[in-house]
């Protein structure tokens, strides 16, 4: 830094030459505590700059911040999924009540097609078709069951 540019390439540029010389005497007048002009506000930009690197760093971060933030997130996060979870519960409930009360409330107009319907199927169909409603129902809700209580090989581990 404290060499002259006369030779370099660099300043070829009489623009690039005297932004140098600035920067040059703005850490001069800097390092020498004179007062500051208001006569080139370039000048006194540099010596701002100057002043900025001439500052002792921070403080460091201490020890185990990453691991304090990164459970702070997790924690908030944690709170976030159980409300979303609750609402989700709450929605679904809601639309289940509703569907049921829409199927109870029209039950005059389908109830009597499906059971003409079901009347012309073979005999013994209708037992079949509800022991494969059954096996499916009791192999999702078992599914269910092992997700919730964390049983199941693929499923991450829940904390308490």
């Amino acid at each position: 830094m404290n060499r002259k540019h006369d030779n370099d390439a660099r300043f070829d540029d009489p623009a690039t030459a005297r932004e140098w010389a600035l920067q040059e005497l703005a850490r001069e007048h800097e390092r020498l505590g004179s007062p500051m002009s208001e006569d080139d506000p370039r000048l006194a930009q540099y010596r701002l700059l100057s002043r900025a690197l001439r500052a002792p760093p921070m403080e460091p971060i201490p020890y185990g911040f990453a691991e304090q933030v990164a459970r702070r997130a997790a924690v908030a996060a944690d709170a976030g999924d159980r409300v979303e979870r609750w609402l989700q519960q709450l929605l679904l409930i809601g639309l289940i009540a509703s569907g049921a009360a829409m199927a109870v409330a029209s039950a005059t107009h389908w109830a009597p097609a499906l059971v003409s319907s079901l009347q012309q199927l073979p005999n013994g169909s209708a037992s079949w078709g509800m022991a494969a409603v059954a096996c499916c129902a009791a192999t999702w809700g078992w599914g269910g069951i092992a997700r919730a209580l964390g049983l199941e090989p693929d499923a991450p581990a829940r904390r308490a």
